[in-house]
């Protein structure tokens, strides 16, 4: 792929798709850090994070001279019959509102197809991310003219919220809900305490873990093993991007939220309180989500993105989001609607048998009633 012109018809801008190797990373994350629609996932370090766990990065990107002018980080992992099926998690990346923006993203669907090739993919499933204000209906209809086709299953959230951080102090407060000012207060005068770890703390971390694995039990869902988070903390602090709250009572964790930070923007990745009639009303998720902001905001970081909230009146979200969500608009921000995963199919046949064991599982689990 090194050095070679991808299609005719992005030719003409002189843009070309190459793979790219450890000495690139410096320059992919300049350039994802600066877009206004990237986050972590596209962030070099998520491919290390990922990894050890099976899902291998492929890192390519569109070069207009020695300029990146889009990036894609594909994650591979291994399918049926010696196949493959790749993710391309909140991504590709590119300049949009560069001239030869359409020629850009044409390029890197080549890439993507042609990367899925020579890894024997099935398919490679592509989640581009919205941004307030930007043209989202123009961009479902970029890829659907690639022929990219809509997945049955959205891998991320569709829908989120954006808080504007405001320096923090008073002016972050003021644009909460009058709820969650009182339950951060509450939970301050109860004798919760916030700290925010900005270097991974193995005790903080594992403490987190056992509160998200507990959650997990409870609700009947699978979370990621300890050692997922320790590697986001190894890979991320080294850059400055690892914020972790830990809210604590009577010497206890109680409640912590992982907000990683990328450029001006940090992302509400995951979190987990403890459950218990004792520590109802101290409140732990507002506290530990207030700390962090306040720590954010006080590094110069301008918004949260929470990562994931279902509006009222959605018919078409997932009613197991109706806790968190609730929670999270008490922080109120700006709704967010992203063009949701699309599916740039590598290889037909093998497609249809993937999508054949998937409706079959699928069944499979409406029968038992979602049992896992």
């Amino acid at each position: 792929m090194r050095g070679r012109d991808v299609s005719a018809a992005a030719a003409h801008s002189a843009i070309r798709v190459e793979r790219l190797g450890d000495a690139d990373r410096v320059r992919w994350d300049a350039f994802v850090e600066a877009r206004p629609e990237a986050d972590v996932l596209q962030a070099w370090s998520w491919g290390d994070v990922t990894a050890p766990a099976g899902e291998r990065p492929v890192r390519i990107a569109a070069l207009r001279g020695g300029e990146i002018v889009g990036v894609a980080a594909i994650l591979v992992r291994a399918s049926v019959a010696g196949r493959a099926v790749g993710y391309v998690p909140h991504g590709p990346v590119w300049l949009r509102e560069d001239p030869d923006a359409d020629a850009i993203l044409r390029a890197l669907v080549e890439g993507i197809r042609e990367a899925g090739r020579a890894e024997r993919a099935i398919v490679v499933k592509l989640d581009p991310r919205a941004v307030p204000g930007s043209d989202a209906a123009g961009l479902t209809s970029a890829l659907a003219a690639l022929g990219l086709r809509r997945s049955p299953h959205d891998l991320q959230a569709r829908t989120t919220r954006i808080v504007p951080l405001g320096g923090g102090g008073d002016a972050l407060r003021a644009g909460w809900d009058t709820k969650a000012r009182s339950r951060v207060r509450r939970a301050a005068e109860a004798g919760v305490e916030v700290v925010v770890h900005r270097t991974p703390d193995a005790v903080s971390i594992h403490a987190f873990h056992e509160l998200l694995a507990a959650t997990a039990q409870g609700a009947g869902f699978r979370t990621h093993e300890l050692a997922h988070f320790e590697r986001i903390a190894a890979a991320f602090a080294p850059q400055g991007r690892w914020f972790q709250a830990v809210a604590s009572w009577e010497g206890r964790v109680i409640g912590s939220v992982v907000t990683p930070r990328l450029g001006d923007r940090a992302f509400y990745l995951y979190g987990a309180i403890h459950k218990a009639p004792e520590t109802r009303d101290l409140f732990p998720a507002y506290a530990g989500l207030a700390g962090a902001m306040e720590a954010l905001a006080a590094d110069g970081v301008a918004t949260l993105d929470l990562w994931g909230v279902a509006e009222p009146g959605d018919e078409g979200a997932d009613p197991s989001w109706a806790g968190f969500s609730e929670f999270k608009r008490h922080f109120r921000g700006a709704p967010l609607a992203h063009p949701g995963t699309w599916d740039l199919v590598v290889s037909p046949m093998w497609n249809s048998v993937r999508n054949g064991l998937e409706r079959v599982r699928d069944a499979r689990k409406a029968s038992t009633g979602g049992a896992r």
